[in-house]
C-alpha cells in the first residue's frame, strides 16, 4: 500500500481510529530511532548530493582542481 492510499484510507475513521493509527506509526517510529540505521559512505554521499548542488555555499572550500 502506498502513502496516498493509506493516507485516503485514514480520512472516512473515526478520530478514535484515527489515534490508534497514529499512536501505532508512532511506535514504529521509536523503535526504529532506538536502533539507528548505518548508512555506507556512497548511500550519504548520494543523499547529500542535492544539498551541495543548490547550496554554492557548501561547497566554497573544496578544492575546484
Amino acid at each position: 500500500m502506498i502513502k496516498t492510499q493509506i493516507l485516503e484510507a485514514i480520512k472516512p475513521m473515526s478520530n478514535s481510529d484515527r489515534l490508534e493509527v497514529t499512536e501505532f506509526a508512532l511506535k514504529l517510529l521509536r523503535q526504529d530511532i532506538d536502533k539507528p540505521e548505518k548508512l555506507s559512505l556512497r548511500v550519504t554521499a548520494e543523499i547529500m548530493r542535492p544539498f551541495y548542488a543548490e547550496n554554492i555555499s557548501l561547497t566554497e572550500f573544496i578544492d575546484k582542481c
